[in-house]
């Protein structure tokens, strides 16, 4: 093969690979499930709640409209199936079809931590066995931000019984966590 020619495949190849990669993240800026969910976390509900607005449009740049049980959402492009929405209590609702669910649940409250949240523990639930498996558990925080007190709850599972991650934020409007001296100001 004469050098031209060489040189012509290399191109070639070049250019096909850098296309080909371009076209991956572009698609799937969010493969594993965890950095999807951090980005509904921190861009969708945070953010969300902070400002107002809709969610989608503080997501729309990795989101794409979608209807889930026939109300509005949006699913962050990637593969982990993560879609974050407005629920009817005022607050946020976060889902993740795939991934592990203890990962997930610790990428939820790393996402807390990193926007200068102490997620306080609320409740927690025993975990429902199945098969000898943890397979489902639910915990209860709550956190402060811009001086009003969130409560925050994760839903988890480790096994294929329950959706791996289900994620609820919303004010407390009824004052649980104060009533137990939670999130009080410092």
């Amino acid at each position: 093969m004469s050098y031209r020619h060489r040189f012509a495949l290399f191109t070639a190849v070049t250019f096909l690979g850098s296309v080909a990669a371009g076209y991956a993240l572009a698609t799937h800026p969010f493969s594993p499930s965890r950095d999807a969910v951090a980005y509904a976390v921190d861009q969708g509900c945070l953010t969300w709640l902070r400002e107002g607005g809709r969610i989608g449009d503080h997501v729309r740049r990795n989101a794409k409209a979608v209807k889930r049980n026939g109300r509005p959402a949006q699913k962050i492009v990637g593969q982990g199936q993560v879609t974050v929405e407005e629920n009817d209590r005022g607050g946020c609702y976060v889902r993740a079809a795939r991934g592990k669910g203890a990962d997930l649940r610790d990428q939820v409250l790393n996402s807390l931590a990193e926007a200068g949240l102490k997620a306080e523990p609320f409740a927690d639930y025993e975990p429902v066995v199945h098969r000898r498996n943890w397979s489902f558990v639910q915990e209860t925080y709550c956190f402060r931000m811009n001086d009003q007190v969130f409560n925050l709850l994760v839903s988890s599972s480790a096994t294929g019984d329950y959706v791996p991650l289900q994620v609820t934020m919303h004010k407390d409007n009824d004052g649980a966590a104060a009533k137990l001296g939670l999130c009080q100001k410092a």
